[in-house]
């Protein structure tokens, strides 16, 4: 019935690490394993979508022109440059339907996104797997090991370890002329990007969503920025309709209001020191992160991961990422999103009551 790859991925046990229970029980969590922008969407995105609600009976936009054009402005590149999906993930594999035949090689650093190995073994992709030494990221050696591949996925800055390889490393890698996919789902965060490059190089291209930074999570939206040929490649092969009105409304209002975005990002940049800070002091071992989460392990103080994130699911309705099912993580570490203070300083308390009671058994 299935195809040979698609027995494989199942043999494997290959499928997206979804939080436990987050789907399985009508308990209300608080989620801070996905993510999500806890403050939402701009209002001016919510009122496009009510406005566009109202014209639903009708096809969207194919081309999604308007969008387009919006994200040219707020880009900086040209309006050819731009490909809009149903989500960034609808952007990588066709860009993979586009560029790679079955067997071609991707290469792909870890830990990483989960996402890029699907969709490379769902297009009959093989992957190879690079290891970033104590989380840290050596071009030199992905340059090295990238000789064998036709394409590289990088995160920048990288989920779930929220650092970034430099730009100097970037470049070498764009020199061995191989399709470098930059991931930039989290810039809005970071304040970094690598978009200018996009005109030196053709082989790179950009991908970026509004489900972070814009809280369009739900509408299933994202976009990527490459040269004219590789643009016209993926529309080739997108299916006409994949973007639907609501999101393309929403997402070229959301791009308007840079005041919401400004607030957003303080927030979330003063939630994740909070959160850095308290967890250090717990005994945490915590990395950098310019991201709006923090890859932390409770391994110093005695912890597994499991037993922090079944403690904080069970006994105090918070959902985290247990990273234990991520390529080259071991089960000493967990990711957690930047929420509402509120929600962070719950957090927080239920880690300290976590390790009076294991001290006091």
């Amino acid at each position: 019935m299935f195809s040979e790859r698609v027995q494989k991925m199942i043999a494997d046990g290959i499928s997206y690490p979804l939080a436990k229970k987050s789907e399985t029980e009508d308990k209300e969590y608080v989620k801070m394993c996905s993510n999500e922008n806890p403050y939402g969407p701009s209002p001016r995105a919510m009122e496009a979508v009510k406005e566009a609600a109202s014209d639903i009976e009708k096809y969207p936009k194919s081309g999604s022109l308007k969008l387009k054009k919006a994200i040219s402005d707020y880009a900086g590149v040209e309006y050819s440059q731009v490909c809009v999906g149903n989500g960034s993930d609808e952007i990588m594999d066709l860009l993979e339907k586009a560029t790679m035949d079955p067997g071609d090689e991707a290469l792909i650093p870890i830990p990483t996104f989960s996402q890029y190995e699907l969709s490379c073994r769902a297009n009959a992709m093989s992957t190879k797997f690079v290891e970033l030494g104590n989380f840290e990221w050596d071009a030199d050696k992905l340059v090295e090991e990238i000789e064998s591949s036709k394409i590289a996925f990088l995160g920048r800055p990288n989920n779930p370890t929220g650092n970034s390889i430099n730009r100097d490393g970037l470049k070498d890698l764009l020199e061995t002329g191989k399709i470098i996919v930059v991931d930039e789902a989290y810039a809005e965060f970071s304040e970094e990007s690598v978009i200018d490059l996009v005109d030196e190089y053709e082989n790179l291209v950009v991908l970026r969503t509004f489900s972070k930074m814009f809280g369009l999570a739900g509408l299933r939206i994202g976009y990527g920025l490459a040269n004219e040929k590789l643009v016209e490649g993926v529309e080739r092969v997108r299916p006409p309709f994949s973007v639907n009105k609501l999101a393309q409304s929403a997402a070229v209002e959301a791009l308007k209001d840079e005041e919401f975005v400004e607030k957003t990002k303080t927030k979330i940049s003063s939630g994740r020191s909070y959160l850095e800070e308290e967890l250090k002091d717990l005994g945490f071992e915590v990395l950098p992160s310019k991201a709006n989460f923090i890859m932390t392990s409770p391994a110093p103080i005695g912890f597994d991961s499991s037993k922090v994130c079944e403690y904080l699911s069970r006994e105090k309705g918070i959902l985290i990422r247990d990273l234990s099912g991520f390529r080259g993580i071991s089960s000493d570490w967990v990711r957690i999103t930047v929420g509402k203070p509120k929600q962070n300083k719950r957090l927080i308390k239920g880690l300290k009551e976590l390790k009076e009671v294991e001290n006091d058994d």
